[in-house]
């Protein structure tokens, strides 16, 4: 019997806000001119998102050690929409692997997925130092590169965003989560 899985989109979905958004807004009250350079570019649209967390990653990243992320995720945690996880639970049987997967940052993402004592990724830079960010067709191809679809069933997903459209057709059950 294959393995199920669960692919859970973090925010705006597990939790009602935008994670990434809190910590950037957290770097520009503090003055830090780097995260407020490139959040203008970003805001003019001369970056795309994609270039903009991979400038502002490694920026927040060398700043704090790890408790700090960690008690960042605590607070994600804390956050987390009840109707969501019970949606999520309802799919979870001890045949179930529930993967949290998500475009924030990985040096959080991971201690939330800790907490939770599932499965997932964030947002990262590889081995190569190549910035892997965590969205739309990039999900699909991290999914089926970790969870071939030859081992395990792809039971249910969840997700607020549009860009996770074709990822969510991959499962037999999908939700569109529009926020309550």
């Amino acid at each position: 019997m294959k393995k199920k899985i669960n692919v859970i989109d973090l925010d705006k979905t597990l939790i009602p806000y935008d994670s990434f958004r809190i910590l950037v807004k957290k770097e520009i009250y503090k003055v830090n001119l780097r995260v407020i350079f490139f959040t203008k570019l970003r805001i003019l649209r001369i970056i795309s998102l994609e270039k903009y967390k991979e400038y502002i990653i490694p920026l927040i990243e060398k700043k704090y050690d790890d408790s700090f992320f960690k008690e960042f995720a605590l607070s994600l945690y804390r956050d987390m929409d009840s109707l969501v996880l019970k949606e999520v639970l309802k799919e979870t049987d001890n045949n179930t692997i529930n993967i949290l997967l998500s475009a924030s940052p990985d040096f959080y993402v991971k201690h939330l997925i800790d907490e939770l004592k599932w499965q997932g990724k964030g947002s990262y830079f590889d081995k190569s130092n190549n910035f892997l960010h965590l969205y739309g067709s990039s999900k699909i191809s991290w999914i089926k590169g970790n969870y071939d679809e030859r081992e395990f069933e792809y039971n249910m997903a969840i997700s607020d965003s549009s860009t996770d459209d074709k990822l969510l057709k991959l499962f037999q059950r999908r939700i569109k989560w529009i926020l309550q």
